[in-house]
C-alpha cells in the first residue's frame, strides 16, 4: 500500500490510508487562491490535523510504499500510537 506523507513547513506528517490526496490537494490550491483557510486531513494514528494553508506555507506530498496496518482506519475516535506494538503484534517496530 501507499503511504503519503504531506510535509508542512518542513514538518512531515502521514496520512491515514484512504485519504483522498487529490482532495486535499485542491482544498490547499483553493486555499492559497483564496488567501487562506483551514485544511483538515486525518493523519495515520487516527489523528486530525488543521492545516492553516495560505500563500508563502510550503505543502509537499511523499508517496511511498508501506505495509497495510490495519488499525490506520482513519476512525479519528480511536486513535492509536504510531509505531508502537500496542495491540498490534503484526507490526512490531
Amino acid at each position: 500500500m501507499e503511504r503519503i506523507t504531506i510535509t508542512v513547513s518542513d514538518t512531515p506528517h502521514p496520512l491515514a490510508q484512504g485519504q483522498e490526496v487529490q482532495a486535499i490537494q485542491d482544498a490547499a490550491l483553493r486555499a492559497v487562491r483564496e488567501g487562506g483557510d483551514i485544511v483538515t486531513v486525518t493523519l495515520y494514528g487516527n489523528r486530525e490535523l488543521a492545516i492553516l494553508v495560505s500563500p508563502g506555507v510550503p505543502i509537499t506530498f511523499e508517496v511511498a510504499d508501506v505495509p497495510d496496518e490495519r488499525r490506520d482506519d482513519g476512525d479519528l475516535d480511536s486513535p492509536f500510537e504510531p509505531f508502537s506494538t500496542f495491540d498490534n503484534d503484526d507490526y512490531p517496530i
